[in-house]
């Protein structure tokens, strides 16, 4: 671009100086012919007053004129018919009436003309007629233009020369000039691009608009990148919060993506993209499973990694029109290979505890169908033993029932804040006659303390803890329950004065149906699951339970669970307001969309797939790239107002 403006800036400069030479040169041979023919006709006037009108007379005035002339003057003297009177030159013209000069004259009293001579020269023409109706002319001859200039010449071109070499500096000046202010344009969208104002230096308000639009157009920008950024974070915050593991191979087999699991899976330490899946885990079936799965549209593999058990689930992506990929999901399978043995463990606990007071009401009723029952005393008996065996069955089902429920609905229940001591001082009041009968003194050491969980739960969780204290203690014992903060969490000990667990049964009785001393237990109700619903119930808050018991001395067991803190709760307050609200706002929106249309107005027709869906509950399902930029134009007009 410099060498252009450069380039342009020298040719104009040289054009404009020819130019000028041009019409200077021209401007000044026409002054010379102006200048000429003014000296003729001054000369030719001056002359004609001298003449007599005596002839002989008039001749030796005139060769005396030519005489004492400097210049190389002619004069001729001639009728209107073309008889020469006087002739300076004679034979130098053949026919004086042709020549325009004299044409004029008689036309119009006066005439001029300037012509090539024969010598090569330039001749000038006055003529004039005079009063006795004789035409007295005057001719000069001069040098042609470039004659005369040819002494000048060298001085000429030495200015020219001089003047081209002016103009060299002067364009390179002037590009100079011209390029400063876009070169601090440059300047200044630098420092804009940089975060800086980025003005003009004074003199160039012009390119204020410039500057102003590159200002705007970089906020824009700016704002399409943190919508992308964001966008982008996003789409890696989901990415990174699943559960499973995620792996993007290219067509190469080369990882592309994935995310924070794969690297807790394979233990990753350095930077694993653009490299290919081997190095990861370098496994011949996984590989080769890997390569079928391209071949596939869907491919299923289960590994073990690092001891755990895992289901890979390989699924062919298309990436671009001329790349296909594969998506690998990792799903860890520990989970569900514990509940499936937890299940087995746990169908072959329920058959033998079922199978037990089956047996005996099966026995003696064999008894009495065989006649082997006499009397109405051992029919009371043993109908007696039937009904308590069954009734003992019918609470073993419904505590089984009820620890499915509870299983069940792990992620359904319904969480707020629930205050603690309100809960446990609840349960002691339900559990104190019991407590009395036995004698049993309960206290409590009690902080205000609260737990996000499910208020149901939780109760039961106590009245669990509270009653087997009370059924194992002995006459006159103590029942103590403290709760404390423990910084984040809140600590709760039920502790008895009662039987005691042996120290070598003490790390099963959270098991199903375990019961640490039979014999002891035959006398007192239970199903041995109280326990194992506490462990369920803690697990489900997030927290854990353990046991401590001398035998002979008591039972201590200790529930840790995560506390809320006042911060938290006046949040949680202040987010189940709000759900309420909003819960309310959308029913309300509801029942106002699922309004027939009015009178007269045909209702409005579904939106086709292209636009939307409609759900199940009537609330369309509006254009999610309409929502996505109505969104983005919200953030950047608070960004803007925010500037402001």
């Amino acid at each position: 671009m410099r060498e252009r403006i450069y380039g342009s800036l020298l040719l104009m400069g040289m054009l404009a100086i020819f130019l000028t030479f041009a019409l200077s040169s021209y401007f000044y041979y026409q002054g010379i012919r102006t200048q000429i023919g003014q000296e003729l006709a001054h000369m030719t006037s001056l002359t004609a007053e001298g003449l007599t009108g005596d002839q002989a007379k008039d001749i030796r005035y005139l060769n005396n004129v030519i005489d004492q002339s400097e210049r190389n003057l002619r004069i001729s003297w001639i009728e209107t018919d073309g008889t020469v009177i006087y002739e300076s030159m004679p034979g130098a013209d053949a026919n004086y009436m042709e020549e325009p000069e004299i044409e004029q004259t008689l036309a119009h009293k006066s005439g001029k003309s300037v012509r090539k001579d024969p010598s090569g020269g330039t001749a000038y023409y006055y003529a004039r007629m005079l009063e006795d109706g004789s035409i007295l002319r005057f001719s000069s001859e001069r040098e042609s233009p470039l004659e005369a200039m040819s002494p000048v010449i060298p001085g000429v071109i030495g200015l020219l020369g001089l003047f081209m070499m002016g103009c060299m500096f002067a364009a390179k000046k002037l590009t100079e000039y011209l390029l400063k202010p876009l070169s601090h344009v440059g300047t200044a969208m630098e420092e804009i691009m940089n975060g800086k104002p980025g003005t003009l230096i004074a003199g160039y308000s012009e390119l204020e608009p410039l500057i102003a639009k590159v200002r705007n157009q970089k906020e824009q920008i700016q704002d399409y990148l943190r919508d992308i950024e964001e966008d982008r974070n996003t789409i890696r915050t989901i990415i990174d919060t699943i559960s499973d593991g995620i792996i993007l191979l290219d067509d190469r087999k080369e990882i592309i993506d994935y995310n924070q699991k794969v690297e807790e899976i394979f233990s990753l330490k350095a930077e694993m993209r653009c490299r290919s899946i081997a190095v990861v885990y370098h496994d011949a079936d996984w590989l080769r499973a890997i390569g079928r799965a391209y071949l596939k549209d869907r491919q299923i593999y289960t590994m073990n990694i690092s001891g755990r058990p895992f289901e890979a689930i390989m699924t062919k992506a298309v990436l671009s029109e001329s790349m296909t990929g594969l998506l690998i999901v990792l799903r860890d399978m520990t989970a569900s290979y514990e509940t499936e043995k937890m299940r087995r463990e746990f169908s072959a606990n329920v058959s033998h505890e079922l199978k037990t007071p089956l047996t005996s009401i099966s026995g003696f009723a064999e008894m009495i169908a065989a006649g082997m029952v006499d009397g109405s005393d051992d029919i009371k008996l043993f109908g007696s033993r039937i009904y308590e065996e069954a009734r003992r069955l019918l609470a073993l089902i419904d505590t089984i029932m009820h620890l499915s429920r509870i299983e069940e609905k792990a992620t359904t229940i319904t969480w707020k804040t629930v205050a603690m001591e309100d809960l446990i001082r609840h349960a002691a009041e339900i559990l104190q006659p019991q407590a009395e009968k036995r004698h049993v003194t309960v206290t409590m050491s009690l902080q205000p303390l609260y737990v996000y969980g499910n208020a149901s739960l939780l109760a039961e969780l106590v009245m669990n803890l509270l009653d087997n204290a009370v059924k194992y203690n002995r006459e006159n014992g103590t029942i103590h329950v403290d709760m404390k903060a423990a910084e984040s969490h809140l600590i709760m000990v039920v502790s008895d004065t009662g039987i005691g667990i042996p120290k070598d049964k003490q790390n099963r009785v959270f098991e199903r149906f375990y019961r640490a001393d039979e014999s002891r237990n035959k006398m007192i109700s239970g199903t041995g699951l109280g326990l194992a619903i506490c462990k369920h119930i803690v697990a489900q808050h997030h927290g854990t339970v353990s046991i401590q018991s001398v035998e002979g001395e008591g039972t201590s067991v200790a529930v840790t669970l995560p506390r809320m803190t006042e911060t938290e709760i006046s949040n949680e307050k202040t987010t189940a307001e709000t759900a309420i609200q909003e819960a309310a706002m959308a029913e309300a929106a509801k029942e106002s969309e699922s309004l027939p249309a009015p009178d007269g107005d045909s209702a409005e027709e579904p939106e086709s797939k292209e636009n939307g869906t409609a759900g199940s509950d009537g609330i369309r399902v509006r254009d999610k790239g309409e929502k996505k930029e109505n969104k983005k134009k919200e953030k950047r007009d608070k960004r803007e107002k925010k500037k402001h």
